[in-house]
């Protein structure tokens, strides 16, 4: 085909598609604008609205130009390869075959070494090992606690000079119940590829990223590329669980090389990736992740036989707390703290001026101005995606009772929390004690409070604890040069979704939580970003059918490729 592949026929098709089709990149948005519109703000002048005018100089949310590496010898090596239909079966076989790999993460899964579960982890190792013979003669190979891997490449210039740049990817994914398995078009562990597709669990989540940022390093390998600045790669076992096990170790194995901000940049999956709105194409790179804490409620009573009940009993209590905690959900506000905020500005200043909604240009005019009244009504305005500036809270589980003729003698719940960006433990904490204290008063139990001292003496109580208490992410900066060379990457590698597009580059919001959360102490610039146009629920990640677009992933490697020399070039 003279060089040209089916799948670049294809993505020609796919584009126009995704012109058509895509239309949310902050879930719900558009239908959020058509409710908006139906009861639109007042229109009031603002003073800074100027400084969100379409196309306007005024700092707001400016771009880098393009940026290729100076090697330009490795690059064209690098992107032949990536065009090439040879490679295109060769890494979505490799893909396919990671797929076929069920390394399930358990939430009740033991000890490693202990726990027979985790030895499937052996077999992702031996097959990474088998399929990239000649990158494992040329990286160093750490364990950690036996299943977290690190590969190094060590560069000509010191990390004291030249800090690495880390890149994570976990090897686990979540289960597939069996009962569901019959939902799947094709077996969620066959790793099928219909031509266009590639199905299965990990697809996207994460193996598709993992398989992308490894061909990177072997392509550059065999490109005779040698780095001055060193490259990590680094590949949980339990992401999925918490990342306890891998997670953990691996950035308290790196910390203890390279040292408290050793590394220059460290890149992970992201949420969003390439979207369109507002006809204008986006690149959505996570600045920031949201909080986490799950809260356990116990109510605690005397027991009895049934026939002589009391008027409340430990469930009609638990029961009384849920109704109060779903009465009084957090409030919501979008300050320009959060990186949406940031998104929307930059929806503002480069999206067409007629695609933009002139009200949400004043209100975010007014918001960042703190006017808190101003940042309420656009949460309000945004409420179908609510959750990325607001707090949420779901009970998600709930004991209580043993035997229907047996008054229960201790009910309990568990409610998990993600924290919005503007809020921390201690607010969250100070919440739900006020909701919960006031019940207690009523029926006349004591109240052990998250910092309480327990006293087992008392038969009437209610008990509030944390369990993996997580503040939000510290909001990762976009004016260094990390940041700036990210962008460039980006706009020199990723293909808008419409040909007359510029890719704008934005920081994005992270609603849930990666292994990012164990390295906040190797470097500020922690950037969560899949450089593929992710979409139905991260391309349906977590729940049956999940996918990746072969046209989209076969081009991964040559933007971590690109971004790692591009990363070099700044080495002095």
């Amino acid at each position: 085909m003279n060089g040209t592949s089916y799948i670049n026929q294809r993505r020609d098709k796919s584009t126009i598609r995704s012109c058509l089709t895509y239309g949310a990149i902050l879930v719900g948005l558009v239908s959020a604008y058509i409710a908006f519109f139906n009861n639109p703000f007042q229109l009031s002048s603002s003073p800074g609205l100027d400084v969100y005018a379409f196309g306007t100089q005024s700092g707001i949310c400016q771009q880098v130009q393009k940026l290729s590496p100076r090697n330009t010898q490795v690059e064209q090596y690098i992107r032949q390869k990536v065009e090439s239909v040879e490679y295109h079966r060769e890494i979505i076989n490799k893909l396919s075959g990671i797929i076929q790999i069920p390394s399930e993460s358990y939430d009740d899964l033991g000890s490693i070494g202990e726990d027979d579960r985790w030895d499937i982890f052996f077999q992702v190792e031996e097959y990474i090992k088998a399929s990239y013979p000649t990158l494992f003669r040329t990286v160093k190979l750490d364990h950690v606690n036996t299943h977290g891997l690190i590969l190094t490449w060590e560069g000509s210039v010191s990390p004291l000079e030249a800090k690495p740049i880390l890149m994570l990817a976990h090897q686990d994914v979540v289960p597939v119940l069996a009962e569901n398995v019959k939902d799947w078009t094709y077996p969620p562990y066959d790793g099928h590829y219909d031509g266009e597709i590639v199905w299965g669990r990990g697809a996207t989540d994460d193996k598709g990223y993992l398989i992308s940022i490894i061909e990177s390093l072997d392509l550059l390998v065999k490109s005779g590329f040698e780095p001055k600045r060193t490259i990590i790669l680094a590949f949980g076992c339990d992401e999925e669980i918490s990342g306890e096990n891998c997670g953990r170790p691996i950035s308290n194995f790196l910390r203890e090389q390279y040292g408290d901000d050793g590394i220059y940049l460290i890149m992970d999956e992201g949420s969003t990736g390439i979207q369109r709105e507002f006809d204008q194409t986006f690149a959505m790179v996570g600045v920031a992740e949201k909080g986490y804490l799950d809260v356990g409620i116990n109510v605690s009573s005397t027991g009895g036989h049934a026939s002589n009940p009391p008027d409340h009993n430990a469930i009609g209590i638990l029961s009384e707390i849920v109704v109060a905690i779903e009465h009084n959900p957090f409030p919501g506000k979008l300050t320009p703290k959060n990186p949406i905020f940031q998104s929307l500005e930059c929806g503002a200043v480069h999206a067409p001026e007629s695609s933009f909604p002139m009200a949400v240009r004043r209100k975010l005019s007014m918001a960042a101005q703190d006017d808190i009244n101003s940042q309420e009504q656009l949460a309000q305005t945004l409420d179908e995606m609510r959750y990325y500036f607001q707090t949420s809270q779901s009970v998600g589980k709930i004991i209580g009772g043993i035997k229907i003729n047996a008054i229960p003698e201790i009910a309990s719940t568990l409610v998990n929390l993600r924290l919005a960006v503007e809020t921390s433990i201690a607010q969250v904490e100070a919440h739900y004690e006020s909701l919960v204290h006031p019940i207690a008063k009523k029926h006349g139990m004591a109240f052990e409070g998250f910092h309480s001292s327990r006293s087992a003496s008392e038969k009437r109580k209610i008990s509030l604890s944390g369990v993996d208490a997580l503040e939000p992410a510290p909001v990762s900066p976009i004016d260094t040069e990390s940041f700036r060379i990210l962008s460039g990457t980006i706009k020199n590698v990723l293909k808008p979704l419409c040909a007359d597009d510029e890719v704008i580059v934005t920081p994005y919001l992270m609603p849930a939580n990666t292994d990012t959360k164990f390295f906040w102490g190797l470097t500020k610039n922690i950037y969560r970003f899949t450089p593929v146009n992710l979409v139905e629920n991260l391309n349906r990640a977590h729940t049956t059918n999940e996918f990746i677009r072969a046209d989209e992933f076969v081009r991964e490697p040559l933007f971590f490729a690109s971004l790692i020399l591009n990363a070099d070039d700044a080495v002095v």
